[in-house]
């Protein structure tokens, strides 16, 4: 079948119909007709003398189906006649496992639209007036694009047993990062073929042409991608051709669940709260150290605290949790990855959303190298609004605040943390106006006043070695509380060869809960900045 259908034909289809056809929408639904009508013939076993010839003319009297088909578009789906009664029987034979390759190819290639119909009428057994009304678009049209694809085709789709489902619906996939996460996070986001293949990889090896078959894309394709997942730690080669994602993938259902869950019983039980009032009763001792900012108003260095905080009371938590399983980590990643999916013919309440007791979270910690100073780590200790979140350069992985320091100019800001009345060059005077600008700088008199916190590592560590003495109990009672509680819900999802991953970092995710702490203290205990757009709130810099 292959030798008659490429994806030069296709196109050349698509090219027909569009030069007929001023809706490009309808000239892909007549493409499609076209490659049924096609596909059914040579699934039938049909002798061509001319393949082409006899092709070319079909189409030609699809067109003129098509145009005469027009004075039926108002009668109802199951008693359409023309194409749709023509090609019922033929269609149930395409759905054959040696055509599923082929047909998932022409339904990925030509009809985006007719992919939405299918999955909406067949998948979620939408009305032919709810589709239309959700579209916003007359029920004629649905109809049209529906006539072709009548009960026999859900019937077949059913037996394909999920095979070639994500060719014309997709998965929705979110994922997030932790530690050094560029390449991969770079490269998942450069082709949306990567979260699909991560996916469809999540239980089972799969083939290059089982991948193929599934996504309706050619395989020769499909070996580059998966080459690079695989160069990036994305994927695993368990044995010689197939293929595993190397984290863990869970339904999205169930992991907002596991979220939620761990998410109340931190707000509910009064965990924020405690480890709030822990940072309070240890104020005299922070701020007793010796470190640029120990004398800025304690509401704003809280902006730190709460991430320093938080981050040992889930390596605490963590720590406990993974004594009572005694499982090793494996070989060290350089980075780590949660995903979560949602199938097409899955449904998601968007609202719980708004459960949620959180303000999310993200940091980026960025290390340059300086002649004056060294190693220096810059830390964007809150990325997400209402701070700046903008980048206007796709090639730019950095956003907002993590833009406004970098190698060249952190040195300035050390040099002024040490001596304000520094006489600057003129590069550095630009440097500076660029500071006071964001809120990094601000002028007393001749002065100017660092505005974020800078403090040497060993100090740093001795701050959270203080911290961590007194919220190690709290974790560990916050750790056995909802371990029990999320491995009930997630671990039916994980195989047994990522269970190390699970254990030190998956789990890690719901005993570490920065953004619920920064919602518990966002409006009444943070100092809150006049202006978001330039403020140093949450940056800091480590020596």
């Amino acid at each position: 079948m292959n030798e008659y259908i490429s994806n030069e034909l296709i196109e050349a289809t698509y090219l027909f119909c569009v030069k007929r056809i001023s809706d490009t929408e309808a000239a892909k639904d007549l493409s499609q007709d076209i490659l049924y009508e096609a596909l059914r013939a040579i699934a039938s076993g049909k002798q061509f003398v001319s393949f082409y010839s006899w092709y070319w003319k079909m189409a030609r009297n699809k067109y003129a189906d098509h145009i005469a088909g027009k004075r039926n578009s108002d009668l109802p789906i199951e008693t359409a006649g023309g194409m749709a009664a023509d090609i019922m029987q033929p269609v149930e034979s395409i759905i054959a496992a040696e055509d599923i390759s082929q047909l998932n190819f022409s339904l990925s290639r030509l009809a985006s639209i007719h992919r939405e119909m299918i999955v909406r009428f067949y998948l979620k057994e939408q009305s032919v007036r709810q589709i239309a009304s959700e579209l916003d678009i007359p029920e004629g049209t649905v109809r049209r694009r529906l006539f072709d694809a009548r009960k026999k085709l859900k019937e077949g789709f059913d037996n394909m047993n999920n095979i070639g489902k994500s060719a014309y619906a997709p998965a929705e996939v979110n994922w997030f990062w932790g530690y050094s996460a560029m390449k991969p996070s770079l490269l998942m986001d450069s082709s949306k073929i990567c979260p699909q293949v991560m996916v469809i990889c999540r239980s089972e090896a799969k083939t290059v042409n089982e991948l193929a078959d599934e996504m309706g894309v050619a395989p020769l394709y499909l070996e580059e991608i998966i080459e690079k997942l695989i160069k990036e730690g994305l994927l695993i080669s368990p044995s010689k051709g197939k293929y595993l994602a190397n984290h863990c993938i869970f339904p999205r259902q169930k992991y907002i669940e596991a979220k939620l869950l761990a998410c109340n019983i931190f707000h509910d039980e009064g965990y924020a709260e405690k480890i709030n009032n822990i940072l309070f009763r240890l104020k005299d001792k922070i701020t007793a150290l010796d470190f640029y900012g120990n004398d800025f108003d304690y509401s704003y260095l809280l902006w730190i605290l709460y991430a320093a905080a938080t981050f040992n009371f889930g390596s605490c938590g963590k720590n406990h949790y993974i004594k009572k399983h005694g499982i090793k980590d494996e070989v060290e990643r350089s980075y780590r990855m949660t995903m979560h999916y949602l199938l097409a013919d899955e449904s998601f309440d968007n609202s719980v959303w708004e459960k949620f007791k959180d303000r999310g979270w993200s940091c980026l910690t960025q290390d340059f190298t300086t002649s004056e100073y060294g190693k220096i780590e810059f830390l964007n200790n809150y990325e997400l609004e209402p701070f700046p979140n903008d980048n206007d350069d796709d090639n730019d992985w950095r956003r907002g605040r993590d833009k406004w320091v970098d190698g060249n100019n952190i040195s300035l800001l050390v040099a002024l943390s040490e001596n304000p009345d520094k006489k600057l060059s003129i590069h550095e005077e630009a440097m500076a106006a660029d500071f006071l600008k964001n809120g990094l700088l601000k002028k007393d008199g001749d002065k100017l006043i660092v505005q974020l916190p800078i403090i040497r590592r060993d100090i740093y560590n001795e701050i959270c070695n203080i911290i961590n003495a007194e919220i190690k109990s709290l974790a560990e009672e916050f750790a056995d509380t909802v371990s029990k509680r999320i491995e009930k819900i997630l671990l039916p999802y994980v195989r047994k060869d990522l269970m190390s991953n699970f254990i030190h970092w998956d789990m890690l995710m719901f005993l570490q809960l920065t953004g619920m702490m920064f919602y518990y203290g966002w409006d009444k205990v943070l100092a809150q900045p006049e202006d978001y757009s330039r403020s140093a709130a949450g940056l800091y810099i480590i020596r």
